[in-house]
This record gives structure tokens, C-alpha cells and sequence, in this order.
């Protein structure tokens, strides 16, 4: 009787630690997490993407707040990303963000894409810097349909409002830009020729701007 209660119990571990793994969030056997996948299109930039990564976070206020406040419930989301095109064709930068969901009310949302990008053979050698935008949705959704944005660079480039719009979510998108990744050989040419009208770079003519769809 002991015996078979030993096997018993060997056997239930890994079904008890895999539960455990589902509930926390951690990877699966197969790399999977709850994460919630989301590919976003630029108007501002048609030819980038954000590719984004949205935990399922936690609670940003209390009940307390909400009945002494009037408060919508808020729940935070952490965001890990990629940034396709940032730099130009063929580039993607990483993203850290957030995003915040305020119950019947809508949804903030902040990203920042860390680049630094340039070329050695030419005169202002730095072409590609930080990307900073900032959004509001009236949808009270992690994911919804579009963002109204505005957003900067770090060459004190403002690009004034835009709009980004959900073309994936949980699923392989129809959008071969949201699942590109820049290998080493792109990373190193990404300086050279990067052109003037993407969000990362100075302004073409003193002001933001566009670049194409190609």
C-alpha cells in the first residue's frame, strides 16, 4: 500500500508543477506564456510595425480608491516588443512599455524603442535614436482596435498625432513585417542608409514626416 502511494505521488509532481506554471505565467514545455500578442500598424510610419508582448499584469488600484474616489478599477500591463523599421528597411528595435486599463473608462499606453544606430563614414555618424510614444483608446482593452498617439524621437523630433491600428492578435498575422527580425548583417548596414523618414531619424525638412509602404 505504501508502495503504490510512492508512485502515486512521484506521478502527481509534475502535474502539480505544471499547474503551477500555467497559473504563474512562467514558459510551458512549449515557450509558451500567457502573454497576450498584439502587431500594430503605423499611419505616421506605414512601413513600421510594433510588434508587442502584453502581460496580463495586475491591479493598479484598490477598492478603497475606487469607492472613496470615484475610480474607475485599473490593471496594469507590462509590454516587451519589437519596433520593425525603426531604423529603416530591414531593422526592428526593442521596446519596454506599459499599459493601463481603466474599467468602462479606456486604456493608456507607453513605449519606448531603445536604438542608437549610425554610420562611420559619415559626417553626423549618428542617424537612428530613441522612440518615445504615448497613447490613449476609449476601448477599456489592453488590445484594442486603434491607438491615438503622439510621439518624439531623440533628436527632439516631434511627429504630432497618429494613429496605430491592430492588424493581429494571437495569431500568425497576415503582415509579413510584424514577424521580421534583423540578423547581424542587417544590424550592421542599418547606419549606412537608413533615409530621413522614419520615426527614429531627423527630420527631412525641419519637421516630421512620412516615408513610404515599400
Amino acid at each position: 500500500m505504501m508502495h503504490s502511494f510512492s508512485i502515486f505521488r512521484l506521478a502527481a509532481i509534475p502535474l502539480l508543477a505544471a499547474a503551477a506554471a500555467v497559473v504563474s505565467g512562467t514558459a510551458n514545455a512549449d515557450g509558451a506564456t500567457n502573454d497576450t500578442l498584439a502587431c500594430y500598424k503605423w499611419d505616421k510610419f506605414p512601413g513600421e510595425r510594433f510588434n508587442l508582448g502584453i502581460r496580463n499584469g495586475g491591479p493598479l488600484s484598490s477598492p478603497q480608491d475606487e469607492a472613496n474616489y470615484n475610480h474607475p478599477a485599473q490593471r496594469t500591463h507590462g509590454v516587451h516588443a519589437k519596433h520593425v523599421g525603426v531604423c529603416g528597411r530591414h531593422t526592428s528595435g526593442s521596446v519596454e512599455g506599459v499599459v493601463v486599463v481603466a474599467a468602462a473608462t479606456g486604456a493608456h499606453m507607453g513605449l519606448h524603442t531603445m536604438v542608437s544606430r549610425g554610420g562611420e563614414d559619415r559626417g553626423d555618424s549618428e542617424t537612428c535614436r530613441p522612440v518615445f510614444i504615448d497613447c490613449f483608446s476609449e476601448q477599456a482593452s489592453k488590445t484594442p482596435d486603434t491607438w491615438t498617439c503622439k510621439s518624439r524621437n531623440d533628436f527632439g523630433t516631434y511627429h504630432g498625432e497618429s494613429t496605430l491600428t491592430l492588424v493581429a492578435l494571437d495569431t500568425a498575422p497576415n503582415d509579413p513585417r510584424c514577424a521580421a527580425f534583423e540578423d547581424d548583417d542587417d544590424f550592421e548596414k542599418s547606419g549606412e542608409n537608413p533615409g530621413q523618414r522614419v520615426a527614429s531619424g531627423k527630420p527631412a525638412t525641419g519637421r516630421g514626416g512620412e516615408h513610404d509602404d515599400d
